[in-house]
């Protein structure tokens, strides 16, 4: 049987899984999951770098920083109809999701979150099944 998703929890509910036994929440983890995925499937991924390196942030632990000798050899954004082959070729090799990484801020400058977002959605097909996630640190 499974348990209704829910988007309805309170701030009480939440801390208390948080502060709960890590290994009991890995096993509820596991129960949830196994409701609604094949637990002996293995979801293949692959990461393709859209644009590498130049990226003016010290981040201290990224490749991609130019503060840093790392021997990446910067690359421009890489182009739409590029992409597209790759994830294709991909698909077609049994991935089920491809990743787009990049390194930003020397491209997009100020506007850094939010420009980053606009510009790899638009390197998606229109009819594609799409999830954007964009990690950015905000400066004070």
């Amino acid at each position: 049987m499974r348990a209704a998703i829910r988007h309805d929890w309170s701030v009480d509910e939440i801390r208390a899984i948080y502060e709960g036994p890590l290994l009991e929440l890995v096993f509820e983890a596991a129960r949830v999951h196994r409701q609604y995925h094949d637990p002996a499937e293995v979801q293949v991924c692959k990461l393709v770098s859209i644009k590498t390196g130049g990226c003016a942030e010290d981040c201290g632990y990224c490749s991609q920083s130019s503060w840093y000798e790392t021997g990446i050899t910067p690359q421009p954004l890489m182009d739409k109809e590029t992409v597209v082959t790759m994830a294709k070729k991909a698909k077609e090799n049994g991935v089920s999701r491809v990743c787009l990484g990049a390194a930003w801020r020397e491209v997009i400058g100020k506007n850094f979150p939010a420009m980053a977002v606009v510009a790899v959605s638009s390197l998606v097909e229109p009819r594609a099944l799409v999830e954007i996630e964009a990690t950015a640190v905000v400066p004070d």
